[in-house]
């Protein structure tokens, strides 16, 4: 009788286990569209301002001074943009990787308590 409610809590923990693993793959597949999310955004807003220096420095033969002070605040513009995307790269990373540690923990803990149940 006891054998078979120690199985029965092991089969639980063996659920409990494989749903935390699921849970940290899904994680895991997420963490990577972010990260090709932030990736495209970086490349694409790089990109655009790259478009936009040249469509300014079509304009430059005739308003030279002005071109100068617009593409400074453009680069200063995009300089920013970018700290700002590495600084929620850096973010989202240190939160993914806190969740992942937590969840390892539990996991473990539900490892721990597994082995606790005695076999016989």
């Amino acid at each position: 009788m006891k054998e078979k409610a120690n199985d029965q809590e092991r089969t639980t923990y063996n659920q409990l286990i494989i749903q935390k693993e699921n849970e940290m793959d899904r994680m895991g597949e997420g963490r990577k569209e972010v990260e090709k999310s932030l990736y495209r955004l970086d490349e694409e807003l790089h990109s655009g301002f790259r478009q936009l220096k040249e469509l300014n420095q079509e304009n430059a033969k005739e308003k030279q001074n002005e071109f100068f002070r617009i593409d400074q605040q453009n680069d200063d513009q995009e300089r920013r943009f970018r700290q700002q995307i590495r600084a929620a790269q850096e973010e989202f990373n240190y939160a993914f990787q806190k969740e992942i540690h937590q969840m390892d923990d539990e996991r473990e803990e539900l490892y721990r308590k597994r082995g606790e149940i005695p076999w016989d």
